[in-house]
């Protein structure tokens, strides 16, 4: 009978340990074992994060699945993360490494890797023109192919045009590759697809990131069709094989002399650095930067361009503005260049309020704890996920004067100059880690904005009013309800 009691007690106690949250982590939601904590709720992530906030403040917990996941809820606090080696990494999660190990590029990999490859990175940027005239060229040379598919469609209750993803992924395709899709390109149209069909598919992903252990209840097979194993493999062996195929013709036609682009110099950076120790430099990696280069830089800035159109929609007083401002700088046909940026600082604030009010990257890009240590007088264990609440933090009345109103002149100064930098923005990221393609990405909007609103007034269709509340089905992005817009030529 004591043996009966003794291992009853002991039972006791383990599930008593097993749900209990440990001491020392930040308050929060813990759950049970092996699925965390699950709401019993019908209200949304966000709304459910923003009462936790109200609850816990800056920082909190919730353990979803086996994860245990940290928000940070306070700018503040947020760069005071980042800024620290501690958190460098990203998390180790099939989502990132889509069955890679170890991951490559730079959005996604860690360490020595993640460090030579943002270094890498920088350089090739910079070195390619960010903002130098070749570059804007380029730019501008989409940003009319695309205005040519707004001029059909004008007068008509319509979407954006698809062509939009068609010229931001060219960008792309010719500052690494030196080449570009026409807009009915089989092949261009192809790799568009592939883009949609990642980012759809990736997300059953999650389930082998949250819940590792299915993968050992379940048979191989099922748990395979369960996160489309079969599936994401085809995706990223065709990406794959787009990104070979290039990178074999440039190292037949590389002239050491004359690099072309960010492949060449790729190719010369592992050339230099192949007798180096420390190296990382291999074709799989290669192909993986590409990879991050067309995913974080393509989808970011199509999805922008959409919610300000929609905001210059809804807000006519704010369109007539930056018509006025366009009109100001540049004469009828004459194209911006980065010399015209300083002189069109309405149009700037503009593109930062938006970016305040969408949160587009709800969350930011996940950073991991790669050591046991401490952060807001909290424990954080090795592993631990730290996300940003982008959104939260954009609409902080501690850093926002009435953060609820669009009010792009919240970025100009008494003079009428744009200010760039303010405590609580953080569309980007901050830190080590935060976007390498901010620059590339704020070089396409004012190119393809200046371009389009030069010509063309945008409306809501004909008696009705445009939603601007995100779509929150994404777990990503904060992508926009509505669709249709009439695009109008200016006289």
């Amino acid at each position: 009978m004591l043996v009966e009691a003794l291992l009853f007690g002991a039972l006791i106690f383990l599930l008593w340990q097993s749900l209990r949250k440990p001491p020392g982590l930040p308050p929060g939601r813990w759950g049970l074992p092996l699925v965390g904590y699950i709401p019993l709720t019908r209200k949304s992530l966000e709304d459910q994060l923003q009462d936790l906030w109200k609850q816990h403040g800056d920082i909190f917990l919730w353990r979803m699945g086996t994860q245990p996941m940290v928000f940070l809820n306070d700018y503040k606090l947020v760069k005071e993360a980042f800024s620290r080696p501690d958190f460098t990494d990203r998390p180790d999660w099939e989502t990132v490494k889509v069955f890679e190990d170890p991951v490559g590029g730079v959005a996604s990999s860690s360490g020595l890797l993640w460090h030579n490859n943002r270094r890498f990175s920088l350089r090739q940027l910079r070195d390619l023109g960010m903002g130098k005239s070749k570059l804007v060229e380029a730019i501008q040379h989409h940003a009319l192919q695309f205005r040519k598919s707004i001029a059909k469609q004008a007068g008509k209750v319509a979407p954006i045009p698809y062509d939009l993803r068609v010229a931001v992924i060219n960008v792309i395709w010719q500052m690494v590759a030196s080449k570009q899709f026409d807009v009915e390109d089989l092949k261009g149209k192809t790799f568009v697809k592939l883009m949609d069909d990642f980012f759809i598919e990736s997300s059953r992903l999650a389930f082998k990131d949250f819940f590792p252990w299915l993968e050992y209840v379940m048979p191989t097979f099922l748990f395979r069709i369960l996160i489309k194993h079969a599936d994401m493999m085809v995706i990223k062996e065709t990406f794959f094989t787009y990104f070979y195929e290039e990178i074999e013709h440039h190292r037949a036609t590389l002239d050491p002399d004359n690099p072309r682009d960010l492949i060449d110099g790729y190719l010369l950076e592992m050339e230099e650095r192949k007798d180096d120790p420390e190296t990382t430099c291999s074709d799989g990696d290669l192909a993986f930067v590409l990879f991050d280069l067309f995913l974080a830089g393509s989808d970011t800035t199509i999805h922008t361009f959409t919610w300000i159109s929609g905001y210059l929609a809804s807000y006519p007083n704010v369109q007539r503005k930056l018509h006025a401002e366009i009109d100001a700088v540049l004469p009828k046909g004459v194209l911006a260049t980065l010399a015209d940026k300083p002189k069109m600082p309405y149009l700037e604030a503009v593109v930062n309020e938006v970016m305040r009010m969408i949160s587009l990257v709800k969350f930011g890009v996940q950073h991991a704890a790669n050591r046991n240590t401490e952060l807001g007088g909290y424990t954080i264990p090795k592993g631990t996920i730290l996300n940003t609440s982008v959104f939260i933090i954009h609409s902080d009345s501690r850093y926002w004067d009435q953060p609820e109103k669009f009010m792009p002149e919240r970025w100009l100064d008494e003079a009428g100059k744009f200010v760039s930098k303010k405590e609580g923005f953080l569309p980007f990221g901050v830190g080590k880690h935060s976007c390498i393609g901010e620059n590339l990405s704020r070089v396409e909007l004012f190119i393809f904005l200046t371009i389009i609103y030069q010509s063309f007034s945008v409306a809501p269709p004909p008696g009705k009013t445009i939603d601007l509340t995100p779509d929150n089905s994404s777990f990503l992005f904060h992508l926009p309800k509505f669709h249709d817009l009439v695009f109008t030529a200016r006289q």
